[in-house]
């Protein structure tokens, strides 16, 4: 069993009073403000068709969020509760869990000024945030251009090009090998979104799992409470016993020999929940990364201490004692391979309860294809060695600028650094809010910064990282970056809008006549579906350390949050392997 390794002080801990009401904390403020909004806004990972249902959940969960903040509270702080410190159910412990990750970030942001010499304000932040959104959304379309090239190409740097453009040839080789990577990944990403329970056929999972060619044989729905996960397990069902027989035309023979169908592989799948309640969110923000020691190192020449985070691993920990007897005692000996799915939080989850899996049982270090993991955008959950160690079992997808995967430290402090350098230019310049509201600075003699020196400023703050920091984490395993070309966009926009500039009055009007017609076609389609997505048109492959998730690309059209969804998801994939078929060979 894996502990974690925390250093705790021997000496008796004599009872702390706390506060009459936990609300005199401000991250429990903060807890509550939230709560209230929460309940107002849709799911990212619910279908449309469940909306009502939805906003009764949340009004709900709301109540209790304010139920359990408001009320008074004259417990004390004893060393028994102390050892249950990963009991995140516990209000107290998770405040204090999250409180310790503040507590790291203040640190970096510490560190940054003591490196520069001057303290950074919460408001300066967000004035430099304004002035970047400024200068890329104001920017000439020349210099926009120059931007969308130098992202594109930032991007393709990162990585082993995977996927290319449709006019690149590749040799026939990296294509089978790069074909291999992707395969079946449209149907792990299905099986890993059936684990939300919410298809958008509202049919019930195993009659869907059923049509995918499984069996539902056990599934968790598990009440919301933080630390614990919903999940479900299923087996391939083989209706073909391998007895049926076919012809064989190899042969020159006029009686073409009959030859026994290939036996189907015997897989189990287990798919793990992603954050889809508040509950699930807490178990999110205990992001910490902590010290844990296995009993055995989980791959090969590797060590048996790793850095995690603390919420992931908590969960991943009890979702192993309830899965263990089952792999070890019935589906490995029945001889079926391990496929573990997951999306978010439960892509994070897979990886984890995966490598604890292989810390248990001896045959799935010694045998790599046992076992095997598909996570969809999985937060940060380890260091880089380890997440490194994980590359023979894991297979990481990440969806354009998904925030998801790059919701660490240290993406946040190359993030930083990139906003302190546009302060910088702002103090020199002496500008305020007022300044950027009622002047343009983002082209001709005020620009403020040029668009090759933000590519500078951003280069130059990605280099400055420490990549084994014991703070920092990283997404595991085999790293696939699917993203979508920004130049190619912008230009069929540029297109776009001179062919409307060309259009008479009367063809714009019929036009607009047309999508009047269509509205209620539109409004029958599923919001989820209906999201306008970016597919993804190219890919690279690297690990946890990949440049193009080393910073948090924000933007004003909400696209650190889009990129999440599981229709974004879904297209991109779809896209890249249309696009991989579609690919000349050399």
């Amino acid at each position: 069993m894996a502990t974690a390794n925390n250093s705790k002080s021997n000496e008796a801990a004599a009872p702390v009073k706390k506060s009459s009401s936990l609300l005199s904390s401000p991250i429990a403020r903060a807890l509550l403000v939230f709560s209230i909004g929460y309940s107002l806004v849709k799911s990212a990972s619910s279908a449309a068709w469940q909306q009502r249902r939805i906003t009764a959940d949340k009004i709900d969960v709301t109540r209790m969020a304010l139920t359990i903040l408001i009320a008074p509270t004259n417990s004390s702080i004893s060393q028994q509760e102390e050892s249950q410190q990963d009991d995140i159910t516990d209000l107290s412990n998770f405040i204090t869990k999250v409180k310790q990750v503040l507590n790291v970030v203040k640190s970096k942001i510490e560190a940054e000024e003591h490196s520069s010499g001057e303290a950074y304000k919460t408001s300066e932040f967000l004035l430099a945030r304004l002035a970047y959104y400024q200068l890329l959304w104001r920017a000439d379309p020349s210099d926009q251009l120059k931007f969308h090239h130098s992202r594109d190409e930032f991007y393709r740097g990162s990585g082993e090009r995977v996927v290319g453009s449709s006019t690149e040839a590749v040799s026939n080789n990296s294509k089978h090998n790069h074909g291999l990577l992707l395969a079946g990944a449209d149907e792990m990403f299905e099986l890993a979104d059936l684990a939300y329970n919410e298809h958008v056929s509202g049919e019930d999972l195993k009659v869907v799992l059923k049509g995918m060619g499984y069996d539902l044989i056990k599934h968790d729905t598990t009440n919301p409470v933080p630390g614990y996960l919903g999940h479900y397990v299923a087996i391939g069902n083989d209706d073909d016993d391998g007895s049926s027989l076919e012809e064989d035309n190899s042969s020159s023979s006029p009686s073409p020999k009959k030859k026994k169908k290939k036996k189907k592989e015997k897989i189990a799948v287990i798919g793990i929940k992603g954050t889809s309640t508040l509950e699930d969110l807490l178990t999110d923000m205990c992001a910490n990364s902590v010290e844990y020691t296995l009993d055995h190192p989980f791959y090969e020449g590797g060590s048996n201490t790793l850095r995690c985070h603390e919420g992931v691993y908590i969960s991943s920990q009890r979702l192993l004692t309830d899965l263990l007897p089952l792999i070890q005692n019935l589906l490995l000996p029945s001889g079926y391979k391990i496929v573990i799915v997951g999306h978010s939080l439960g892509a994070g989850c897979a990886t984890i309860v995966s490598l604890l899996l292989r810390a248990s049982i001896p045959s799935l270090r010694t045998d790599s294809d046992k076992l095997k993991v598909w996570a969809f955008a999985p937060p940060p959950v380890l260091d880089l060695t380890s997440s490194r160690g994980c590359s023979s079992f894991v297979t990481t997808i990440v969806n354009n600028c998904d925030v998801v995967p790059r919701f660490n430290i240290g993406p946040f402090v190359v993030t930083v650094r990139l906003f302190r350098a546009m302060h910088k230019r702002l103090k020199e310049r002496n500008l305020g809010m007022t300044d950027l509201l009622l002047k343009d600075w983002s082209c001709g003699d005020n620009v403020l910064m040029s668009l090759e020196e933000i590519i500078e400023a951003m280069t130059d703050a990605i280099s400055r990282s420490d990549d084994h920091d014991p703070d920092h984490l990283y997404v595991p395993g085999k790293v696939l970056v699917l993203y979508d070309l920004w130049e190619k966009k912008q230009l069929s926009e540029d297109d776009r809008k001179e062919e409307e500039s060309t259009k008479d009055y009367a063809t714009i009007l019929k036009e607009w006549m047309k999508l009047l017609q269509e509205e209620d076609t539109l409004r029958s389609i599923d919001e989820d579906d209906a999201t306008n997505v970016s597919a993804a048109e190219e890919a690279i492959l690297s690990d946890g350390a990949c440049k193009a998730l080393r910073l948090i690309e924000f933007h004003f059209d909400g696209r650190l949050i889009d990129d999440h969804l599981a229709s974004s998801y879904r297209s991109s994939i779809a896209n890249i392997l249309a696009s991989m078929e579609n690919t000349t060979v050399a």
